[in-house]
């Protein structure tokens, strides 16, 4: 009987795979516009966007106040003082050190020097990141990634996807996304429960790590991740068209990215 892990990876790795063939023609016009895919993509988005909605009114209920509009609150002066919360930490505890590991892999040194300073402070005076202290000082976030280290090495992007609670990726950047929260959870698990874990010890910590890795996965490109849930298409355009020019990419103003 298929668990839910076996669920999930289903729905994740089976449209990575039919979006391989798109990759030598991925700057094609229209590609990826039509076929089983691209609804695929719709679904999958709806699904998100409905499961992103829940969680909102969800943490309205918990708060104890009425679920506001999804409209971008009127712009206010930066608070002086530096606050705190989730968001921090998960951007301390994952993207930071995603950030000097693919910065190095290109040889960018000053990204990587200005993520380790990042993670150095705000782990040690922010309470593991809680609170960033590194911008405060002068050291604002500086994102990179194992996709944009491989396009650069000339990787192509192979298709646009939207993966299940996670969001929109190409082919590329969800491989490398995917694979890499895995390894990074399974190697943390395996030396967590060691050769004597018990049976329901596995199920719980099976359970988190599936959590785990969807809430890290969705954490690595902050940029995919405040688009939001606007419209199917408009989405698609500027996550292509933002990782392309973070790639070294032109692209023209106002161009509709083939994939």
């Amino acid at each position: 009987m298929p668990t839910a892990r076996d669920l999930l990876a289903a729905m994740i790795v089976a449209p990575l795979l039919c979006g391989m063939p798109s990759a030598a023609a991925q700057m094609a016009p229209g590609m990826g516009d039509g076929g089983w895919l691209d609804g695929y993509n719709r679904l999958i988005f709806r699904f998100n966007a409905a499961f992103d909605h829940g969680i909102d009114l969800a943490s309205s209920w918990l708060r104890g106040a009425e679920p506001t509009p999804t409209a971008p609150p009127p712009p206010t002066a930066p608070p002086r003082r530096v606050r705190g919360g989730v968001g921090n930490m998960m951007s301390n505890l994952v993207n930071e050190p995603i950030t000097v590991v693919s910065s190095l892999a290109v040889a960018d040194l000053p990204t990587a020097w200005t993520a380790t300073r990042r993670f150095a402070v705000n782990s040690t005076e922010g309470f593991l990141g809680w609170y960033d202290y590194a911008a405060a000082r002068g050291l604002p976030p500086v994102h990179a990634d194992i996709g944009l280290s491989l396009c650069r090495y000339g990787v192509g992007e192979g298709g646009y996807v939207v993966l299940p609670l996670i969001g929109p990726r190409t082919v590329r950047d969800a491989v490398a996304d995917v694979v890499l929260v895995n390894a990074i959870l399974w190697t943390a698990l395996a030396t967590a429960l060691g050769t004597g874990a018990t049976l329901q010890t596995i199920v719980i910590a099976e359970t988190v790590e599936i959590a785990a890795d969807i809430v890290a996965t969705r954490q690595i490109d902050p940029q995919a991740k405040a688009l939001g849930a606007g419209e199917y298409g408009a989405t698609r355009a500027e996550y292509l068209r933002q990782r392309r020019l973070r790639c070294g990419i032109p692209v023209a103003a106002g161009e509709r990215p083939g994939l």
